[in-house]
């Protein structure tokens, strides 16, 4: 016979109950005024969100356009100074200069660099004449007729292609030229044009075109006033650009969510705006353009021109951010309005609640433990065991009988140390495990077990202690991992990993598209890069150029077809050292015959003479800039004074010394130092010749040696375009920036000394005349004394 409980209806059932709903409609009107203006506000949040990191990204691809033009800036007064520097720019010197500029790789955008010459109508026939002299017999300066004054391109590199077609052409010919060419003349300084059509222009991809000009006096002098500057123009050094190819080489990929227009601006106001570029050709509708977000209009000053750049956001590029973010926030709200519903329809109706969730309580705790019950033994991959406080097993499930091997009605009421090898159970490994779970309430470990069979496996064990409410303990629950697979795995990789470490041979392991994804301190070694320099970069960064496209195409094909190739190759070094090594390449292919890696080894067989070429390089370059150190300047400035007494030619000895250094090396450290000093030496190197030398001697002191000087008046140019150069800003990592200053002294060959050591020390106390003189200056060495300075001094 059975007794049964006396049962409680179910709230809804009970009778005359009526709940009290509108205390509940209000609450719920609550809950969404709040979600509205929680939404409201988010929303408003997102959208400032996203034109604030659309505006820095516009501001970032202005900073990038206008770092471009000072680039082209110091390109053009460098081709300046070239003109400067020497009586006479031969064609070749001039397409040698340009070419190592590399336009078409590093500053693509400028259609050309070129030199106009200014002639006068009555010198026009010897110009002709002497051009086609240099093998252009169809030679003619175009457009044809009679002008008091003409300034035809005499030379332009590249000179082929389009270019061809500007070979010359009189560019004072032309209204908007010829302003920008005479702005120039008056000004000593680079002036840019307005927007005109190129003469390079063909009919196909016709885009807005730009010219600079930076006017070149005889002699490499700077006269100080306009109608000197008129009466000694020898020509222009300019610049030619297609808009089009400029901003897409500066922008290149921001301009899928960029939408960029540049006007030309005439900043009298005299001439209306101009478009020069825009990045999307098609109209794209003003709603779309106010869903991106709000643009970002900027000014550009060019040298007596202004542009006017509109920055939009592309429609669907710049989607609101934190998304996430605004639906969760959103669903918090709701919810705790939700709650906010429910518990005033529960203080509104607490009696008839609690008799429901007594029921519901009762209902629910019976199903969870049947949920449990069959989640734990539906498992396979543990083994969960229920012990009690002995640690005698009283439950066993479907993992369990997988791993161990015994069925419930073997193993239940047996103590659970019977799983555990003679050894363990000897130390007492049983008793320590579950002491350590009641005293820390887990116990965490790995070790070797038994199954039915008496064979063993690495195991992970947990083990948690169960506890009532009052906090005794009611048993443990232990679960079991079969990890043996995993350990010989671990073990595998581990050796595998001490192979690939401790090896002899460079090896380097690359994705399908051999792309780096780690290689070995023997392959730092060999080749001088760190892992962190080659790491996603294709190792065709170590051709050397020795072998053809033949070689490659049959060292691929051989590769994918077989999967393995082997050879001798030649590979360049980091520092530039060309060596010959033995290469072996195999092919790792996934479970579907897909190539997923390459692994390449590498073996040096020239290590020990490249040892050397390195400890000859240290021994005579600094090793901070790499520019030559005292050793090597005082050989290449013996090997120039001994050319200079042969040909009896002028050269010069500059010696700078940085203003401002120490406070920058102090405040901001030596790191930063050390940045700034690469800096300096880059800008040096920019627009020397190569046949000059700039050298570091020491702390923040440089030497540069000039040679084939037409007259002094060429290191009085070189002297100021350096102090002008050091004078700008210096970027420095982590958004800094430096200023300082140099100060130069200059002794001559042969007037103030006729061997090395004399110009040094002349050109040395010339430097300490500058710094008296206030820092940021030249001097020239004056034998009467460092207070008596030369005409030309600073």
């Amino acid at each position: 016979m059975s007794v049964q409980s006396p049962s409680v209806p179910h709230a809804k059932s009970l009778p005359g109950l009526r709940y009290r709903t509108w205390p509940m409609f209000v609450a719920m009107l609550l809950s969404l005024l709040a979600l509205l203006m929680t939404a409201t506000l988010l929303r408003q949040r997102q959208i400032a969100d996203r034109d604030a990191a659309f505006a820095r990204q516009a501001h970032r691809l202005h900073e990038r356009l206008t770092e471009r033009i000072r680039t082209y800036d110091e390109i053009l007064k460098g081709a300046a100074g070239l003109h400067a520097a020497s009586d006479h720019i031969s064609r070749a010197d001039w397409r040698t200069y340009v070419g190592a500029l590399r336009l078409d790789e590093d500053h693509f955008g400028m259609q050309g660099l070129g030199f106009a010459v200014l002639v006068p109508d009555k010198a026009l026939d010897q110009h002709v004449a002497s051009v086609r002299s240099e093998g252009f017999p169809a030679y003619e300066v175009s457009p044809p007729g009679a002008r008091p004054e003409m300034a035809p391109i005499f030379y332009i590199e590249p000179f082929h292609g389009r270019n061809l077609l500007a070979f010359g052409f009189d560019m004072f010919s032309e209204s908007v030229r010829r302003e920008a060419m005479q702005r120039a003349r008056d000004s000593g300084e680079i002036a840019y044009s307005g927007p005109v059509h190129l003469i390079q222009e063909t009919a196909i991809d016709v885009q807005a075109g730009l010219l600079a000009y930076m006017p070149v006096y005889r002699g490499g002098l700077h006269p100080a006033n306009p109608v000197q500057r008129h009466r000694l123009l020898e020509g222009w050094v300019y610049a030619t650009f297609r808009m089009a190819d400029l901003l897409n080489a500066v922008f290149q990929q921001d301009l899928q969510r960029v939408h960029v227009q540049v006007l030309d601006v005439d900043p009298a106001g005299k001439q209306p705006s101009t478009l020069l570029f825009d990045s999307r050709s098609e109209q794209i509708d003003a709603h779309d353009h106010e869903d991106a977000g709000a643009d970002v209009n900027l000014t550009l000053p060019l040298h007596g021109r202004q542009w006017q750049l509109s920055y939009r956001p592309m429609p669907g590029s710049w989607p609101l951010q934190g998304q996430g973010t605004y639906i969760a926030s959103l669903l918090v709200v709701a919810l705790g309005g939700a709650l906010f519903c429910a518990l005033v329809w529960s203080l509104a109706n607490t009696r008839l609640r609690a008799q429901a969730m007594a029921l519901k309580l009762s209902d629910d705790v019976a199903e969870s433990e049947e949920r449990f019950r069959l989640m734990v033994e539906s498992v396979r991959d543990y083994a969960v065991l229920m012990l009690d406080p002995q640690g005698v097993i009283r439950s066993w499930n479907a993992g369990a009988r997988r791993i161990k091997g015994w069925e419930a009605d073997e193993i239940i009421g047996q103590h659970f140390s019977r799983f555990y090898t003679p050894e363990d159970i000897a130390q007492g490994v049983p008793e320590h495990a579950l002491a350590t779970a009641l005293v820390s309430g887990q116990f965490r470990g790995e070790g070797m077990r038994v199954r039915k069979d008496g064979t063993t496996f690495r195991a992970s064990v947990l083990i948690t202690a169960m506890r009532d409410a009052a906090g005794q303990v009611k048993g443990f629950t232990k679960v079991t991992r079969d990890i043996t697979e995993h350990h010989q795995q671990e073990e595998r990789l581990r050796l595998a990993a001490t192979v690939f470490r401790s090896t002899q041979e460079g090896v380097a392991i690359t994705d399908a598209q051999a792309r780096v994804l780690a290689v070995n301190p023997a392959f730092e070694r060999i080749t001088e890069y760190k892992e962190s320099d080659v790491i996603g970069l294709n190792l065709r960064l170590l051709a050397s150029g020795r072998h053809d496209r033949e070689f490659f195409r049959a060292f691929w094909s051989e590769l994918i077809e077989t999967g393995f190739w082997q050879g001798e190759i030649w590979n360049r070094r980091k520092g530039g050292e060309i060596h010959p090594g033995w290469l072996a390449v195999s092919a790792v292919r996934d479970d579907a015959q897909q190539i997923v890696n390459f692994v390449s080894v590498y073996t040096d067989i020239t290590r020990i003479p490249h040892a050397q070429t390195q400890l000859d390089r240290l021994a005579h370059h600094d090793a901070l800039t790499d520019l030559p150190n005292r050793v090597l300047l005082h050989t290449r400035l013996s090997h120039t004074l001994e050319r200079a007494q042969r040909s009896g030619s002028l050269c010069a000895v500059l010696f700078l010394d940085l203003d401002r250094f120490k406070p920058v090396n102090d405040q901001m450290g030596h790191e930063a130092g050390d940045e700034l000093l690469k800096g300096v030496a880059k800008r040096l190197r920019l627009h020397l010749r190569d046949n000059d030398t700039v050298a570091r001697i020491g702390g923040d002191e440089f030497v540069v040696v000039l040679e084939d000087l037409a007259s002094p008046e060429g290191a009085e140019v070189v002297a100021r375009a350096i102090i002008e150069r050091i004078q700008r800003p210096f970027a420095l990592s982590g958004e800094r920036e430096a200023h300082i200053g140099c100060s130069v002294g200059i002794a001559l060959f042969p007037q103030d000394g006729t061997d090395g050591e004399t110009l040094l020390r002349h050109a040395d106390a010339a430097l300490y005349a500058a710094k008296a003189a206030g820092r940021g200056t030249f001097k020239f060495f004056a034998a009467d004394g460092p207070g008596m300075p030369r005409a030309s001094d600073a």
